[in-house]
């Protein structure tokens, strides 16, 4: 998926905030876009690069745990399939439990040892210049970190006003990037979750 990189992202902002910023304002700037980061993040369980629809997983003693080898750990589990999904008019489904473990499956009498999971993935990085850091900033969160740094910046620089404007402006821009998510029709297909006998019969009622 597309990006933009962090000294872009970095270059926005100042430019918005009409200074240089001094070395020892760096650390506190890549605070702030984090923390809008991780709003973004939060703000939809639909985001594309974080979705993963139908992800076979393996299962023991009916939970599906969030961490697997070779794959992303889950954030969010959104909906478990006994087989794989769309790929054939009536795929069972589990209803679930999530605990501290992982998803503990309402399986009846059934033992599965695989499961196929639509979830949305953690968000593992820090975005910045630092060691470590992730220097590729997600293409939909670039203006939306970059105007709600701005507003926290001037926040914390007591313009009150100023932020509040630039906060809605932020709040704007997240709301288009969401808006797209919606006319993509993704969430419908996935959240439309209907009971039939069969995946009735599946959850033993």
């Amino acid at each position: 998926m597309q990006t933009r990189t962090y000294a872009e992202l970095y270059s926005l902002i100042q430019s918005l905030c009409g200074v240089i910023f001094a070395d020892i304002e760096k650390p506190r700037i890549r605070s702030l876009v984090n923390r809008r980061a991780q709003r973004a993040y939060r703000a939809t369980n639909y985001w594309t690069r974080f979705l993963h629809v139908g992800e076979e997983r393996a299962v023991s003693s009916n939970l599906v745990p969030f961490a697997q080898s070779g794959l992303d750990t889950i954030d969010t589990y959104l909906r478990i399939w006994k087989q794989q999904p769309y790929q054939s008019a009536s795929v069972q489904e589990f209803d679930f439990i999530v605990t501290a473990s992982g998803a503990t499956l309402v399986a009846g009498d059934l033992d599965p040892t695989a499961v196929w999971v639509t979830y949305k993935a953690q968000l593992d990085d820090i975005y910045g210049d630092q060691s470590g850091d992730t220097t590729n900033v997600p293409r939909e969160w670039f203006e939306y970190l970059a105007h709600g740094t701005y507003s926290d910046y001037l926040r914390a620089e007591g313009q009150q006003e100023k932020a509040a404007l630039a906060d809605q402006e932020a709040f704007d821009i997240l709301t288009d990037e969401l808006i797209k998510l919606d006319e993509q029709g993704t969430q419908n297909v996935i959240s439309n979750r209907i009971s039939t006998n069969a995946n009735m019969q599946l959850r033993g009622w």
